[in-house]
């Protein structure tokens, strides 16, 4: 071993490059990677995308319905509206020189929009709706009344008393965004701390290696081993994801919000994920067998699970109590900052909670590890790991 090299940082490097050398986490990576990009990209082309429908009416109350859609096309869409023959129409479909034919039944009742091989569904809602209500304003006519005088979509306007329907939509997304980056980086870097920790016990590995470190450095090697690959992992996705949504052609609104958010929600992920590798530690040093992990870690997943359910459906007070809770506050307190109607002391309380929790959890982890890993006779409580001696 290198003197010149502390032992923890050796551990901490082989744990990296353990990792960085494992196949599926680099496809993984690349995957999610891929993944974020392909999602701002696909969203963009989406929004910016102009599409065109060229549509043939057969007969009068046809064209009158294709007028009413026109009336009403999205800025995404265009129309084209050509009157001819039930004839001409099937024609000029079979040649693919229309999108669409629409015509009407004898009593006007019902309407066929026929397409080549298919009907896009995007033309087929625009055209049910222009139906609906060249239909309603006939039968109307008919009784004597007059359509325009009759309540509309537009008589309902949504309002809000704090922030905007747009900010509500951006928190909900960033909400199940930080949530879920937290629960997949707990499992993929915290579990196997538990993991390699239950393998140097059954192969006796941890004998030698006590004889040439300190368990207490060894312990800390592998959980700064693993948080430095979690923060990589997690930079790298925020980044990419935000140089994504710069670079998109459209408008993504409160950008600016989302990106210091983000840095908050590193920070938090920070705390958030070391106390975690102090829980994970201290499971794997209780077992002997994996299967013995996995019936222990129940309530460590159950907490995850928690914090991906206050990033999907928490608000309102229950948010508020969950952003001063440790690892929970990793994402809940983020969530609340991105309303921007949070105190600038109430994330620094809650990061001090976080970190003092962190300290002190992996203080008690250091303790379970020293007196629990050695032993070999089977799964132990916390309790039986106190008595054990050094």
């Amino acid at each position: 071993m290198n003197t010149s090299t502390a032992p923890w940082l050796i551990v901490a490097l082989r744990e990296v490059e353990t990792k960085l050398r494992d196949k599926a986490f680099i496809i993984s990576t690349i995957v999610t990677v891929l993944f974020i990009i392909g999602s701002v990209v696909v969203t963009s082309f989406f929004a910016t995308r102009t599409a065109h429908f060229s549509v043939a009416a057969t007969d009068a109350i046809s064209y009158k319905v294709m007028e009413q859609a026109r009336e009403d096309l999205p800025d995404n869409l265009e129309l084209t509206i050509s009157r001819l023959d039930s004839g001409q129409a099937k024609q000029e479909l079979a040649e693919e020189r229309l999108d669409a034919s629409l015509s009407s039944s004898d009593d006007a009742q019902e309407f066929t929009l026929t397409g080549f091989n298919e009907v896009d569904q995007e033309l087929g809602s625009l055209v049910r709706e222009s139906m609906k209500t060249v239909m309603a304003d006939q039968l109307l006519a008919r009784a004597g009344l007059d359509a325009a005088s009759l309540p509309s979509n537009d008589n309902l306007v949504l309002d809000q008393l704090h922030g905007d329907t747009e900010q509500a939509a951006m928190v909900r997304v960033m909400a199940l965004v930080f949530s879920f980056l937290f629960y997949m980086a707990a499992f993929l870097f915290g579990m196997p701390i538990a993991n390699s920790v239950i393998e140097e016990k059954q192969n006796r590995v941890v004998e030698i290696l006590a004889s040439a470190i300190r368990l207490r450095e060894l312990l800390a090697g592998k959980i700064i081993g693993n948080v430095i690959l979690a923060m990589i992992q997690l930079l790298a996705f925020l980044s990419i994801g935000l140089l994504a949504a710069y670079l998109s052609p459209i408008q993504i609104p409160f950008l600016g919000i989302v990106t210091q958010v983000a840095g908050w929600f590193v920070v938090f992920f920070f705390g958030g994920f070391l106390l975690l590798a102090g829980v994970w530690a201290t499971l794997g040093s209780l077992a002997t067998r994996t299967e013995d992990l996995q019936q222990s870690s129940g309530p460590v997943v159950g907490l995850l699970m928690a914090v991906l359910f206050i990033g999907m459906y928490a608000k309102g007070s229950f948010l508020v109590v969950a952003s001063y809770i440790p690892i929970v506050s990793s994402a809940a307190m983020p969530i609340r900052l991105l309303s921007g109607e949070v105190a600038i002391w109430e994330p620094i309380l809650s990061l001090a909670i976080l970190l003092a929790s962190c300290w002190a959890m992996l203080l008690f982890a250091e303790k379970i590890y020293r007196r629990a890993v050695m032993h070999t006779g089977g799964a132990l409580t916390l309790r039986k790991a106190l008595k054990l001696e050094i």
